[in-house]
């Protein structure tokens, strides 16, 4: 036999067999599997993290923001009597226009801007619930609510809750957010586009 021949037999070609390498293959599967999962998860952990333990804030350049407050839910009810729901229940933010049942030309354009804000959102248009809270004795016009077969009349069991939203005769627009938090105040009469952009900016999270 050839002596190169009988070296090679004895100590192979240098390179590792399939047994040795097989665990090391194994291993650098299940590392390279693990890096493609953190990958895919990250965003969606940053995302949770943000909207639902750290939401960014986002700087008022139309509204005035406030320091959060909670609204008693229990003095709110609805036209049948029911008390109005927490947003924790329902995740969503609420758009609260306090004015007179008798609603003027102004409250209308005011409750016009506040249905083509909402509808603005787009794919977000279900995180945002939109309610007038009746300020006075005067039942709202058929025709009026007709219009805005998305908005929610609402009555205020005590005074305490028509100060808490701007006071009786202030017909402010309120932004609750989904923690049952006043945060935000408008105007009756904001910009437009500004108060639909910052809107949108507020209710991703």
């Amino acid at each position: 036999m050839n002596p190169d021949t009988r070296i090679n037999d004895e100590t192979g070609s240098g390179t590792a067999s399939p047994a040795a390498t097989a665990p090391a293959a194994r291993r650098n599967g299940r590392l390279i599997l693990l890096a493609i999962v953190a990958i895919g998860l990250f965003p969606l952990l940053a995302a949770l993290y943000f909207r639902y333990v750290s939401p960014p804030e986002v700087k008022a350049t139309v509204g005035r923001s406030l320091e959060p407050m909670p609204l008693p839910f229990e003095l709110l009810r609805r036209a049948d009597g029911a008390a109005l729901e927490h947003p924790a229940v329902s995740g969503k933010w609420l758009l609260i226009f306090a004015a007179p049942g008798g609603c003027d030309e102004r409250c209308r354009q005011t409750l016009y801007l506040t249905r083509q804000a909402r509808t603005a959102q787009g794919r977000n248009v279900t995180r945002l619930d939109r309610f007038w809270l009746i300020t006075d004795a005067a039942a709202p016009a058929a025709d009026l609510m007709a219009a805005h077969p998305d908005l929610v009349p609402i009555k205020a069991a005590d005074a305490k809750v028509l100060e808490l939203l701007g006071g009786k005769d202030s017909r402010k627009i309120n932004l609750v957010d989904r923690r049952g938090m006043l945060v935000f105040r408008y105007a009756d009469d904001p910009e437009p586009k500004a108060f639909i952009r910052e809107l949108g900016k507020l209710i991703k999270f």
